[in-house]
């Protein structure tokens, strides 16, 4: 993908995970591997709803920015972990749905057992808590994605969602969130152990 493409694309599926409330406040980032190698990516502390194309940072393949007086994302870390291990991965998201952090903390991955969760949710594992933007976090969930693993719970903190397009990663996003929202539910409601 070039550039402007990837820009353009990037300020969309913010807006669309901001409208669908996958991501709240200044939470959630967003990153699109380029033609080139190089990295175009949500900046530091910036809500995703309402960006502009011209906010975002363009880094090179080891995170520095091309434009210094720019700043990227916190977990850029963790965006460079999953383009190293998994080539073919074009765009990363991560997010901080509500239901999926409530559910991280139960220490598993919430139960797959809707139609929707079984037919239309990729791959997931959960990690263990690290402090967000850290290289500990980076490598843990680097170690799952390098498994096959395309959706990360991380305890206490979100998600991160990998894919080849970012209607992809923004689904698996979405399906996400849904499935843990009725594995709460369930739960509360008495029919999961």
């Amino acid at each position: 993908m070039d550039e402007t493409r990837a820009r353009e694309a990037i300020v969309r599926y913010g807006q669309r995970l901001w409208d669908r409330r996958l991501v709240t406040g200044t939470s959630g980032n967003i990153s699109v591997l380029l033609d080139d190698g190089d990295i175009v990516a949500t900046p530091s502390a910036r809500s995703l709803g309402g960006l502009e194309a011209r906010d975002l940072v363009r880094v090179d393949p080891g995170g520095r920015a091309r434009d210094s007086a720019q700043r990227p994302t916190s977990e850029l870390p963790l965006h460079l972990a999953a383009y190293r291990e998994r080539p073919h991965v074009r765009c990363v998201v991560h997010t901080h749905p509500t239901f999926c952090v409530v559910w991280s903390r139960t220490g598993t991955v919430f139960p797959r057992d809707t139609v929707g969760a079984s037919e239309s949710l990729g791959t997931l594992a959960w990690t263990p808590y690290r402090p967000n933007g850290s290289s500990e976090l980076a490598e843990l969930c680097a170690l799952e994605f390098a498994r096959g693993i395309d959706t990360v719970i991380m305890e206490r903190h979100g998600l991160s969602s990998i894919a080849e397009h970012l209607e992809d990663a923004f689904m698996q996003t979405d399906l996400a969130e849904e499935a843990a929202r009725i594995a709460y539910f369930s739960k509360v409601a008495g029919f999961l152990a």
